[in-house]
């Protein structure tokens, strides 16, 4: 009896059969995940160029007195939707920021002020108080009175199979440009900050802006 034991212990037959039952299941689950995680990084991606596009065309803008309608803007978001190629919903919101230097502070040293936000597809609008929060830390050093083109884009990717991710993940994009042709971007409700003036006694007129 003890040698048949022996026998049977040492036996390697069937060995590969074995693990590949073992196996088979997680290499299945490797090449679902491989694709998944794949096509989400593809989806970003898009996401990622749509935006640039956008925010590349409202820096284009040539003439100092032309105001971007909100019919312009919506045919932009029309723009990235079709670029996106999403199935879901895409949501934007266009904002114009200006700097601030703090007096006698350094060089890019200072806070950012809302010149103007537009929502849309029921983004809620940026407030006054989340620029600091929201835009300040993806804006560069810029110069004082300059201001900058921030372009925020929302989608959804839904895994095509469920192998850990959320089955609807957001895809959140921020681009920052600033006027390539002229002093900055006049928009919808921009006639309601015109004019204002900063801690450095400077008025916008006085600069152009």
């Amino acid at each position: 009896m003890t040698r048949f034991f022996r026998k049977n212990l040492r036996d390697e037959k069937g060995s590969v059969s074995v693990e590949a039952i073992l196996m088979f299941p997680l290499l299945i689950w490797a090449y679902m995940g491989m694709y998944v995680f794949f096509e989400g990084l593809r989806e970003s991606n898009i996401n990622l160029k749509a935006t640039y596009t956008v925010a590349d065309v409202l820096s284009r803008f040539t003439d100092e007195e032309q105001e971007v309608t909100e019919e312009y803007l919506e045919g932009l978001h029309a723009v990235y939707n079709w670029m996106s190629r999403s199935i879901n919903p895409v949501f934007m919101r266009v904002s114009v920021v200006t700097f601030n230097q703090e007096e006698g502070a350094p060089e890019g040293v200072g806070s950012h002020e809302k010149l103007w936000s537009y929502p849309i597809n029921g983004v809620p609008e940026l407030l006054d108080e989340e620029v600091a929060t929201v835009i300040t830390p993806h804006v560069p050093i810029m110069a004082d009175q300059s201001s900058a083109i921030v372009v925020e884009t929302w989608a959804f990717y839904e895994p095509a199979m469920r192998i850990g991710l959320k089955e609807t993940t957001p895809i959140y994009n921020i681009v920052v440009t600033r006027p390539r042709f002229t002093d900055q971007l006049k928009g919808p409700g921009m006639a309601e900050v015109s004019g204002s003036t900063h801690d450095d006694q400077v008025s916008d007129d006085d600069n152009g802006l």
